[in-house]
């Protein structure tokens, strides 16, 4: 009798234990740049190698700015490395920055950077090698007084679309 005590009063506890440990997933949300926001493969000027260019929110979360950074983006054999944040319009997916301090490495030769005609335009292109949809990215970035045209893709995920599989 005692022992049929002792065990109901230990199942019970552990079933309050176990049904009070369960909890619903909390909702992911997205951030608040997040249909400018990813990875990007781009040329410059559409010459040279595809050149991987990142987009993402900043710290603060906001809709009106976002990181701009590609430290590896280059014309020819000059280095145009720049990372800083860009003014957003996440309504017209598009972006602007006049001045905008480099705080990339490169900073010593290209203090400042300004884009204009910054935009993204959904399923506005295809992967190179994949013919997937995906978004198209435009921007024309002015560094220590030279303009240069950067076009490129959304990273689609496909192995034929990697910069080192493309022309």
């Amino acid at each position: 009798m005692k022992k049929n005590i002792i065990i109901n009063t230990v199942v019970m506890a552990l079933l309050v234990i176990f049904s009070s440990s369960c909890k619903k997933d909390q909702e992911i949300g997205g951030t608040a740049v997040q249909n400018l926001a990813g990875d990007w493969y781009v040329k410059v000027n559409g010459t040279g190698p595809y050149i991987v260019l990142s987009t993402y929110n900043t710290s603060a979360n906001v809709s009106t700015e976002m990181w701009l950074q590609s430290t590896g983006l280059k014309s020819g054999t000059t280095a145009l490395g720049v990372k800083g944040k860009v003014s957003v319009d996440v309504s017209s997916q598009t972006f602007t920055a006049a001045n905008t301090a480099n705080v990339a490495g490169t900073s010593a030769t290209i203090p400042t950077f300004s884009v204009a005609n910054g935009k993204v335009v959904s399923n506005g292109t295809v992967g190179p090698g994949s013919k997937t949809p995906t978004d198209l990215i435009s921007l024309d970035i002015t560094i220590n007084g030279v303009s240069y045209k950067v076009e490129g893709f959304h990273k689609t995920g496909f192995q034929s679309d990697l910069p080192g599989n493309l022309p």
